[in-house]
């Protein structure tokens, strides 16, 4: 299951947080404009109404009221309406606007009141005559009529603000974005350069300068892993060198005295097996080189050459046991690795063939295609295939004749030490190819 990324995780959280907060803020924001509207419209009736209320007077066709009354009525505009409910009828007032006619309340106290009809929002107030018992004035506003500014400017704030909140979201995550990702920038170094740890540069270590306070003490605890490591490696890698110098005196005192009884078929037996002990020493000596062995990794070198140099070495032992060698492929091809790591590594291969293959038989050397160099024998072949030939003491585990079974085991720690890789697979009908990958220039 993948594991979600730092980054995404507080942009996430971050935004639904904007949002939520956002929202909350909106909603609040509407609820003042609404309420001040709100507010501001029932002022506006109260001043109306009282107006009304001191200028109304009854005459025997209706209600009229004073000039000075309907003027100041008036001013409000054409989206007012006026009339007096009389005890369930609607009449009209002299001088004033009645429509439209709506159901309107008619209660002991002051009632506000609001109607729609159609597409149309109409606001109102009802109040009961104090001369007139069984009366009320009503006022109604139409809140959709051009006049009316307040109710469109609460649908443009509304609109305004919704375009502007959204601008608002995207502006911040992109602001976050950016500041996390510079934040984090650090913690992405300090992953680079941990990918650089390998058992033969164990002595890189994270730069924990600039790093947040919150990744500080993992930093720290990884570099003081790596200590541990780093000596815990050097304490293995020079008692194999001390075991491996100090075994070869027992093995030379055990060679002369096997040789001193004359030869016999125990004796040769002996002989054999100290010889196989001895090589495995030489291995061991090499593989504590190995191990404190650095490569540059910028290095190239040209490989037609390296592998003409290593063949040309190892002919005279082919050609003693009868078998053929021979270079094919590109004439030239350079990549990145060290000459003296790869020669070690073509070294071992041809070593192996000539080691491993019966007299007779062939081995070729296959520069390319790609950046790779292939080592073909039509000898018995490996056993059966299996990675783990790579592993050390693999080989002697596998019982073939003479092997220390740390051969291949070198070859490619040596290849991984170079940045490639070492492969092998069956060669149709007999025998074994070794692959030698390299990184390409």
């Amino acid at each position: 299951m993948r594991t979600p990324s730092v980054l995404r995780r507080i942009l996430v959280l971050h935004a639904a947080a904007t949002l939520i907060t956002a929202v909350f803020a909106a909603l609040g924001a509407w609820l003042l404009i609404d309420s001040t509207g709100d507010r501001l419209q029932r002022q506006v009736l109260d001043e109306y109404a009282q107006k009304m209320q001191a200028g109304l007077e009854r005459h025997s066709k209706g209600w009229t009221i004073s000039e000075e009354a309907a003027v100041a009525l008036r001013g409000g505009g054409s989206s007012f309406s006026f009339w007096v409910e009389d005890r369930g009828r609607r009449i009209a007032v002299d001088n004033l606007k009645s429509s439209p006619s709506l159901a309107v309340p008619t209660r002991p106290d002051v009632t506000y009141f609001r109607r729609v009809r159609g597409s149309k929002i109409y606001s109102g107030i009802s109040m009961p005559l104090v001369r007139e018992p069984g009366s009320w004035l009503v006022i109604v506003q139409n809140l959709d009529h051009p006049d009316v500014i307040f109710d469109d400017l609460r649908a443009q704030i509304v609109m305004v603000g919704g375009g502007l909140l959204a601008i608002f979201l995207v502006g911040l995550l992109t602001v976050d974005t950016y500041i996390v990702r510079q934040s984090l920038a650090p913690v992405k170094r300090a992953s680079r350069e941990v990918e650089q740890v390998f058992p033969h540069q164990l002595q890189q270590r994270v730069d924990t300068e600039g790093m947040p306070e919150e990744v500080l003490p993992l930093l720290r605890a990884f570099n003081a892993a790596l200590d541990r490591v780093e000596d815990a490696y050097r304490i293995e890698r020079e008692f194999a060198a001390d075991a491996a110098h100090e075994l070869r005196t027992p093995l030379a005192i055990l060679r002369l005295l096997a040789g001193q009884g004359g030869p016999s078929e125990v004796q040769m037996r002996m002989l054999r097996q100290i010889d196989v002990v001895e090589a495995i020493v030489e291995r061991l000596l090499l593989v504590a080189e190995v191990d404190a062995m650095a490569c540059d990794p910028e290095e190239m070198v040209e490989l037609r050459s390296v592998v003409e140099d290593r063949v040309a070495a190892i002919v005279p032992l082919l050609m003693a046991k009868g078998q053929v060698v021979e270079i094919v492929g590109l004439p030239r091809m350079e990549v990145f690795a060290s000459e003296y790591l790869v020669g070690r590594v073509l070294d071992s291969l041809l070593e192996n063939a000539a080691k491993h293959t019966l007299p007779g038989t062939r081995v070729t050397v296959a520069v390319g295609p790609g950046s790779e160099v292939h080592v073909a024998d039509t000898g018995p072949g490996l056993p059966t295939y299996d990675p783990q030939i790579f592993a050390r003491f693999e080989a002697a585990r596998r019982d073939l004749s003479r092997s220390s079974g740390l051969g291949l085991a070198i070859a490619s720690e040596l290849m991984r030490k170079v940045g490639g890789k070492l492969e092998s697979r069956a060669n149709v009908p007999n025998g074994v190819i070794f692959t030698l990958r390299f990184r390409s220039v």
